[in-house]
This record gives structure tokens, C-alpha cells and sequence, in this order.
């Protein structure tokens, strides 16, 4: 990563670091250790947060990598490699959990805002006005997409949809390079590490937490 853009690493970091501390809150809630409402308030809008910064640098590194010029075959290799990630993720919730699978999770929303944004490139004067649109659509208007339910009437444990999630990544593509030129961010090794590895975590931390979990509710029943 330029040194210039070192501020997205820590973004992503303590976008990483929130996630940790809002899923082992959700699997205390989830074994019973705590009472709460993970459905409102603060803990209904932290994953939402989550969600903004990291598709805000997913708009940022796109805008930062592919900017003057998409460079196909390492954007097909990543795209690739996110795709078999989130069809992974399907098939293994499906199994595991057949009532709350994953169909269209945080990764599939990465993968797929990453194609809806090519053409953004071409036509950069499009992107603040279709950013305008949904959002107004979206949250001045309340045009959802509850009709998805047809088709999937089941709970997903992590649903992000494209839309109306698109608007952060054009948001990230239209400010991220500026913004991250003018801030510079102190060192932080944590955050750092955290953000250059943020696809691993994200693959094994819930399941090392549940583990982790389940384990202790064995030795309780000992």
C-alpha cells in the first residue's frame, strides 16, 4: 500500500476491530450470557457502521488501484477469490445453520458492488448522481427490497444487499483518494495488522468464537 493511502489499512483495522467486539457480544447474547437487545440501539446500528466503513474502502481501494486504468487481471483474481469465498460461506451455513444460511452476506456484497462499480470508471460523471438517487430512493422515498423475501423467506444471519449499499462504495470511489491523502493517521501496529489481514479474520473469527463458546457451555455441563 502507498504510504500516501496508509490511513485505509487502519480503517479496515478498526472496522475489524469492531466486528470482534460486536460478534462476541452477539455470542455472549447467543449462549446466554448476557441479556440484551442486539436488535436496536447501539448494537443494531454498530454492524451497520461496520458494514459503511468497510464497503467505504472497498470504493476507496478500488478508486485507488484501478483508477487510471482497471488493471483486469489482478481485479478478475481478487474478484475470483471472493466469490469462492462467499460460495463457501453459503454452503457452510447451509448446513450448519439450515434456518439462518447466508445468502447474500458482507463478502457477496463485497464481490458484487466490485463488478457494479466498473462502469463507474467510464462514466465517473455518473457516480455522484446515481450516489444522489439511491439515496434518496432509498431513505428519503423508503424504496426497499423486501421483495427478495419471496424468494428467500428465511432469516439470514448476515444479509448486506447491494443495494442500497452501493452508494458507500461510490462514496468511497468519489472521496476516499482525497481523503486519505489529507489524513494521516498515527501508527497504530494493531489497527495496521488488522486491516492488512481483515479477510482472514473475518473468515475464522465467528467460528473460532463459537467454538470457543461451545466449548465452554460443555465444560459448564460437566
Amino acid at each position: 500500500m502507498n504510504q500516501r493511502f496508509a490511513g485505509l489499512d487502519s480503517l479496515r483495522g478498526l472496522a475489524v476491530l469492531l466486528m470482534l467486539i460486536f460478534h462476541f457480544t452477539y455470542d455472549l447474547w447467543l449462549f446466554g450470557h448476557i441479556q440484551t437487545s442486539m436488535k436496536d440501539g447501539f448494537w443494531f446500528a454498530l454492524p451497520r457502521l461496520i458494514v459503511f466503513i468497510f464497503l467505504w474502502c472497498v470504493g476507496a481501494s478500488l478508486e485507488i488501484s484501478h483508477g487510471n486504468g482497471i488493471r483486469w487481471p489482478s481485479f478478475w483474481k481478487r474478484w475470483l477469490k471472493l466469490m469462492a469465498i462467499a460460495l463457501i460461506i453459503t454452503v457452510v451455513t447451509y448446513f450448519t445453520f439450515p434456518k439462518t444460511w447466508i445468502y447474500f452476506g458482507t463478502i457477496h456484497c463485497i464481490a458484487t458492488v466490485g463488478l457494479l462499480a466498473l462502469p463507474f470508471f467510464k462514466f465517473r460523471w455518473a457516480r455522484l448522481p446515481v450516489f444522489i438517487v439511491i439515496i434518496v430512493a432509498q431513505y428519503a422515498f423508503n424504496y426497499d427490497i423486501a421483495w427478495m423475501g419471496r424468494f428467500f423467506p428465511h432469516y439470514s444471519m448476515d444479509f448486506i444487499p447491494a443495494y442500497p449499499w452501493l452508494w458507500v462504495v461510490l462514496l468511497g470511489m468519489m472521496t476516499g483518494p482525497w481523503l486519505l491523502t489529507k489524513w494521516q493517521p498515527s501508527h497504530n501496529p494493531l489497527l495496521d495488522v488488522l486491516g492488512r489481514h481483515a479477510l482472514k479474520i473475518y473468515l475464522i473469527h465467528q467460528a473460532l468464537f463459537y467454538a470457543l463458546f461451545s466449548l465452554f457451555a460443555w465444560w459448564q455441563k460437566r
